[in-house]
């Protein structure tokens, strides 16, 4: 069978530099699928135990096909994952925490996760249509695997830092975290006489507890179902943490913004921590680590960072101002607010005399 289309010479083809990108791109899938073959394998762990060892002693343990396991070695080599040493082949040490399953931050559930159908980076085309169902990623994971532990444990450590180093005093915080309770437990781990109650979505709520229970925090941290606008707590919190909560909310901002300060307690603070889109909501470079963020939350970020401040403002709240400190995803905005000791007085003498 002829497959020559009429009039076009074979000889003198060419395949263009667009194809050959496309090819570059699709190289980082197959890189990918080593990866994941080398952890289902059960190669690291093999050569953790048996290493350095010779490509025929490999392919007899581990049931590999000799005639490609040379390609598939050397793939894993060029990916920095094992090395070679004449004809002996063993794990790169600094890749033991990785890539070993008896390892706390063992990453195959985290590989696997990428490529399981229910999750959205298996097919992204189907993430992209509009008549999809929202759904955010399934956080249910151990803390070491879990995709916000660097920015949970570093709002943890700077709310800290800013209690003092040496601080005891107990605090009462109010968490709306939208992180399955993992900023919740951060901020319970970062001072010992810290306590949270967690407000996550519904969906989440037993992960959240079963998270809670595996730290032993049970007698610090409770978990209730609710969202920024629908919530049920008792008494006035010294704290208020919202840690990725109000992107769903963004159309009753203002409400669910007064709801909160409402129970802060008198010279409580709050913070906000969240992610904002750039100006016009533009892009810029880095539109992998906006999908990152896309997928986690299936939310759009909050806008108008510049004008964010004033809504604490119109909370009732003084506005404190703002940090950002660069995490895996991208730029975290965090926003400071403080209720005023003086609110709570004038309204109290306001009452003693009648006038409200």
């Amino acid at each position: 069978m002829d497959l020559t289309p009429p009039n076009i010479d074979p000889a003198n083809l060419e395949t263009p530099p667009a194809v050959a990108a496309v090819r570059r791109i699709a190289d980082g899938f197959k890189a990918f699928q080593v990866l994941r073959a080398g952890l289902k394998s059960g190669l690291f762990d093999w050569l953790e135990q048996n290493g350095p060892a010779e490509r025929p002693a490999i392919a007899t343990a581990l049931k590999l096909r000799g005639a490609h396991l040379a390609g598939f070695l050397q793939t894993l080599e060029d990916l920095g994952l094992i090395v070679r040493q004449g004809t002996l082949y063993g794990l790169v040490p600094g890749m033991r925490e990785a890539l070993l399953t008896d390892s706390p931050w063992y990453q195959g559930p985290v590989v696997e996760g990428l490529a399981s159908p229910e999750g959205s980076w298996a097919d992204f085309s189907r993430f992209m249509t509009e008549d999809r169902t929202a759904a955010p990623a399934d956080l249910s994971m151990p803390v070491r695997q879990h995709p916000f532990l660097d920015e949970a444990s570093a709002l943890a450590l700077r709310l800290a830092q800013l209690d003092g180093e040496n601080s005891t005093t107990s605090r009462r915080l109010l968490c709306f975290d939208a992180t399955a309770g993992l900023a919740a437990v951060a901020l319970c781990l970062a001072r010992p006489q810290w306590n949270a109650t967690a407000i996550v979505p519904a969906t989440a709520v037993e992960a959240a507890r079963d998270l809670v229970a595996g730290l032993g925090l049970g007698g610090r941290c409770r978990v209730e179902a609710g969202t920024p606008l629908d919530f049920a707590v008792d008494g006035a919190f010294d704290r208020v943490v919202l840690f990725h909560a109000l992107y769903a909310v963004r159309k009753d901002m203002a409400q669910a913004l007064a709801a909160i300060a409402g129970h802060l307690a008198p010279g409580g603070t709050l913070c906000s921590a969240h992610w904002f889109c750039l100006e016009s909501c533009e892009t810029a470079p880095g539109g992998l680590r906006d999908l990152d963020r896309a997928v986690l939350l299936d939310q759009h970020p909050l806008c108008h960072v510049e004008s964010f401040g004033g809504r604490f403002a119109a909370a009732g709240l003084g506005y404190e101002g703002r940090e950002e400190f660069d995490g895996p995803y991208g730029h975290l905005k965090l926003h400071f607010a403080t209720r005023r000791q003086e609110r709570q007085a004038t309204a109290a003498s306001c009452a003693h005399n009648g006038c409200c």
